[in-house]
């Protein structure tokens, strides 16, 4: 079983609030996925912020694992990085087959880029 330590009492505290603050973050784009999802169209929405979110929550979630005790860095980017999966999935769904062409063209750039995922 895992211990949280903590070297202030404010630590936790403030890592939980930003913790709630990230899924807030994650989650706004649900309205515009909803709205998407009702249309059946992405209506001309571009990918980009979605992928760059996905790849900057790999990112952080990277280096979470590389610290000591870094569980709410964990935490809030493996969450984050689910969010950005599904909402990606759901732009490949209803995107026309341009938007799809762009997208797999920034995730062959990352790949190339020895970037893992």
């Amino acid at each position: 079983m895992a211990v949280i330590t903590v070297h202030h009492p404010l630590t936790f505290a403030f890592g939980l609030l930003g913790n709630i603050i990230g899924i807030m973050v994650y989650l706004a784009p649900l309205p515009t996925f909803y709205r998407v999802y009702k249309k059946k169209s992405t209506e001309g929405f571009k990918s980009l912020p979605y992928v760059v979110a996905l790849f900057s929550a790999m990112l952080w979630l990277y280096y979470s694992l590389l610290k000591i005790d870094a569980y709410l860095l964990i935490t809030i980017n493996s969450v984050g990085c689910v969010i950005e999966l599904m909402y990606i999935a759901m732009f490949l769904a209803y995107a026309p087959k341009k938007a799809k062409v762009v997208l797999a063209t920034f995730f062959i750039c990352i790949y190339k880029a020895d970037v893992p995922i």
